[in-house]
């Protein structure tokens, strides 16, 4: 229900959106001609008589990132809206959703980190869910009937993260950035050159990867695996069926030598007598890589 208090400020001023669900079961989104997004959607509350409508949606761009969206109208238009989601009676989200234009907000749900969430989606009996800004909350029951074969037309057209390093490092590497960006901040990765290369670190004759992190960016956003300590480097390498991570950290650079590899490191990974960054060495090993202690930095 609405909460009598702020029901009619709540339903005013907005440009009337279109209903895109059912209020009392998750619906399938076809496939649109315009926009070509499909997915799930259901709208709590709609009263189209009056213009207004709150929708919720799992959707997207077949083969695009997958996206839980809002679509809201009859109300001022909020810079940015907050969506809290319970399923028998535990919490399972709550998401701050970006504007992107006319009353429609976004969140990312790419990760692995969405998945119990939307499972619970799927399986549970009953919901409710509340939207709210700085100024008014609006909460109602969410129906949950047909949501598992709804979602599951969803997750089986969008994009979702999939990460394996020991099978593939650089095709997880990528898929944890584009989904980093996409659900942190509604942006498309951009990954530079560099960002991965392949190379027989350690010998043995089977190539390994690299991960250079600090390459990546979200869209125009600088890169969010870099600071004042370094960049966030990974080094994957090959052993048995797969690949092991050998070294994932913070570092101002690296260089291979003889049994090992030398990453300088922020003096918090050096000597407690140190303040200033120091070079480690990582010695080779059946498992991966293993820290051997501190060097001095080889020349090239």
């Amino acid at each position: 229900m609405i909460l009598p208090t702020i029901r009619a400020a709540l339903f005013a001023g907005l440009v009337t959106l279109p209903a895109v669900a059912d209020t009392s079961r998750w619906t399938i989104i076809p496939d649109n001609p315009i926009t070509g997004e499909t997915g799930a959607s259901i709208c709590p509350y709609e009263n189209p008589e009056a213009g207004t409508h709150n929708c919720l949606s799992l959707a997207c761009v077949p083969g695009e990132p997958l996206v839980l969206a809002a679509s809201v109208a009859g109300f001022d238009t909020p810079g940015d809206l907050g969506v809290a989601i319970r399923v028998d009676g535990e919490e399972i989200w709550d998401l701050r959703l970006m504007a992107t234009g006319e009353g429609t907000y976004e969140k990312g749900m790419t990760g692995a980190q969405w998945t119990a969430g939307i499972e619970a989606l799927q399986a549970g009996s009953s919901g409710t869910v509340t939207f709210f800004t700085d100024d008014y909350l609006w909460r109602d029951h969410l129906p949950l009937a047909n949501s598992r074969a709804a979602i599951d037309h969803a997750l089986s057209a969008c994009w979702r993260a999939d990460p394996d390093p020991a099978r593939d490092p650089d095709a997880a590497a990528r898929s944890e950035v584009t989904s980093y960006c996409r659900d942190a901040h509604n942006r498309g990765a951009v990954m530079n050159e560099g960002f991965t290369r392949q190379e027989d670190f350690d010998g043995d004759g089977r190539a390994d990867w690299l991960v250079n992190y600090g390459t990546a960016n979200c869209g125009p956003i600088g890169s969010a695996w870099c600071g004042w300590a370094g960049c966030e480097v990974a080094v994957h390498l090959a052993r048995g069926q797969g690949f092991v991570e050998g070294f994932r950290g913070i570092a101002e650079g690296f260089r291979t030598v003889e049994g090992g590899m030398v990453f300088r490191r922020h003096p918090s990974e050096c000597s407690a007598d140190r303040d200033t960054p120091c070079a480690v060495f990582y010695r080779f090993t059946a498992e991966g890589l293993t820290r051997a202690g501190e060097v001095d930095w080889p020349p090239k």
